[in-house]
């Protein structure tokens, strides 16, 4: 028997590596994590002025209001522009390289949305990309239950 989870993971929702993705890998799960894209803001759309469902839905409103996810949006963009890649491809290549993931869920509006996200596939990440990329968000503390930890 097969065990998948779906967790929402992307830059800017990273809680699933406190302890799903480190029981994932312990216990041979596989992870097809949701929302790479964490709503479209990691695609840089919003900066760029474009609509979509964090300006449209109250509830993506919410979830990505911080102003350090739009910070760390425009840092994956910087770092999309130095690779000459789309950001999208980033944000969907950070989700794919954790070692916990099997694979991303990804969704598009469009085949020309869809397109960067696919790119990911083939985009070869190293571990310093990796840690930039990383290093744009704050990592997720430890679980409530075990604060000593921190």
């Amino acid at each position: 028997d097969l065990t998948f989870l779906q967790p929402m993971y992307n830059l800017v929702k990273r809680q699933a590596e406190v302890e799903i993705l480190p029981m994932a890998i312990s216990e041979g799960f596989y992870v097809c994590p949701y929302s790479p894209l964490g709503g479209g803001l990691l695609t840089g759309k919003y900066a760029a002025g474009d609509g979509g469902r964090i300006k449209d839905d109250p509830m993506y409103a919410v979830r990505y209001a911080p102003e350090w996810m739009h910070e760390a949006a425009a840092g994956l963009k910087a770092l999309a522009d130095e690779a000459g890649v789309h950001p999208a491809t980033l944000a969907v290549a950070f989700v794919a390289r954790h070692q916990g993931t099997w694979g991303p869920i990804i969704s598009a509006r469009s085949a020309e949305q869809l397109a960067p996200s696919l790119a990911a596939i083939d985009f070869e990440m190293d571990d310093a990309l990796y840690a930039r990329i990383a290093g744009l968000t704050p990592a997720p503390p430890p679980a409530n239950d075990r604060l000593e930890e921190a």
